[in-house]
């Protein structure tokens, strides 16, 4: 099914979906319990030498690495990024993840679960830019190029970063409300290549990116200094399990969420019948990465069989690769939402129909828990 004739025709729909988010501090029903997770992994943010140089170049011999990196993502180098899925090794681990899966589900084994009550964790608006764009005319926020200065724009952005020795890199982010107010979620292979990769590396995010502007990165360029991931994502490739969380540096001494804002956070509101709007930056026809895009649909498990279900959902959506890590957000009214997924894979890589994330339960939460203070 594709989306992009239907986008506008579902606006009305997805208004009918949507409910308010409680735009507040960080904070949950069981935010005294918040037990972190032992089964995550994470490293420190490095920058290359050749970034450095760029840097050096640009800025003298003492360049910061956060001017660095500015200097190296530079606007031809971002527009020229590929999609992370477009890696050869990563598409052959989505390809063993999948041939797995369909073994185990027609030995009738079942996939380890994480199930909690419903939790969620509250968004929180931007102290520099105000309230949401109140009066904004309902059709803004569901144009395609959502406009720079849109929370829903600039709570979101393209990650860019370098892996195994190759420059040009790129995935999709979203800003996540915590205490540590540096918390930008994403998928987990645009932070670390799974089993037998490494870490990746000059990890840059770039809010409310578009390259139709003058300048593609109206807000900045921010830079990361911690990666962190599951811990079966960084050994095992679980595709279940690809979810990525970088701790932002400030920049011009402001937090990334006191400056933007940042979305919520929600896990365990069910596999099925449960209304997402998914944001991404796709990059293959008939898109050019250059923008925000969105789908829009009601989850359904990968697969199930004899009342066992996948710890992957899927909905109908026509982005193609690039839009990797981008954000699923549950209760959206236009502006703001809990995020509850990320971008993950998608069905075919030409004319894609379903994107794919890993189901949001109290794995994600133990992600959250543990990363929401630093």
């Amino acid at each position: 099914m594709s989306t992009l004739p239907t986008r506008l025709a579902a606006v009305g729909a997805s208004l009918a979906c949507a409910v308010a988010l409680a735009v507040t501090g960080a904070g949950s029903a069981d935010a005294a319990k918040r037990p972190t997770s032992t089964d995550v992994s994470n490293a420190t943010a490095t920058v290359s030498a050749a970034a450095k140089a760029a840097g050096a170049a640009k800025y003298g011999a003492a360049v910061s690495d956060a001017l660095a990196l500015e200097a190296f993502w530079t606007p031809a180098r971002m527009r020229a990024a590929k999609p992370a899925d477009q890696d050869g090794d990563l598409k052959a681990k989505a390809t063993a993840y999948e041939a797995k899966a369909r073994a185990d589900q027609k030995a009738g084994k079942k996939p380890v679960t994480h199930d909690g009550p419903v939790r969620a964790a509250n968004g929180s608006t931007s102290k520099l830019f105000g309230p949401a764009s109140a009066g904004k005319g309902e059709l803004a926020a569901y144009n395609p190029n959502v406009p720079y200065y849109d929370p829903t724009a600039y709570t979101q952005g393209k990650l860019f970063f370098s892996k195994n020795g190759q420059d040009g890199w790129q995935c999709s982010a979203t800003i996540v409300n915590s205490e540590g107010k540096d918390t930008i979620w994403t998928a987990g292979h645009c932070l670390h290549g799974g089993q037998g990769s490494s870490w990746h590396y000059n990890v840059a995010f770039v809010p409310a990116y578009d390259d139709d502007l003058a300048n593609p990165r109206p807000y900045g360029t921010w830079t990361a200094n911690q990666l962190w991931s599951k811990s079966a994502w960084v050994s095992n490739t679980d595709f279940s399990q690809d979810m990525g969380v970088a701790i932002m540096n400030t920049n011009w001494g402001w937090h990334i969420v006191d400056y933007f804002g940042g979305q919520g956070i929600t896990v365990n509101r069910g596999k099925s019948g449960v209304w997402e709007n998914a944001f991404g930056y796709p990059a293959e026809w008939p898109f050019d990465g250059g923008n925000l895009m969105q789908c829009w649909g009601s989850t359904s498990p990968e697969w199930d069989a004899w009342f066992v279900w996948s710890q992957t959902v899927k909905i109908p959506c026509d982005m193609t690769r690039g839009s990797s890590g981008g954000g699923w957000f549950y209760g959206y009214n236009g502006d703001w939402g809990w995020l509850n997924g990320v971008n993950s894979r998608i069905d075919r890589i030409v004319g894609p129909t379903i994107m794919l994330s890993p189901y949001f339960d109290d794995d994600a939460w133990g992600l959250y828990n543990t990363t929401r203070n630093l």
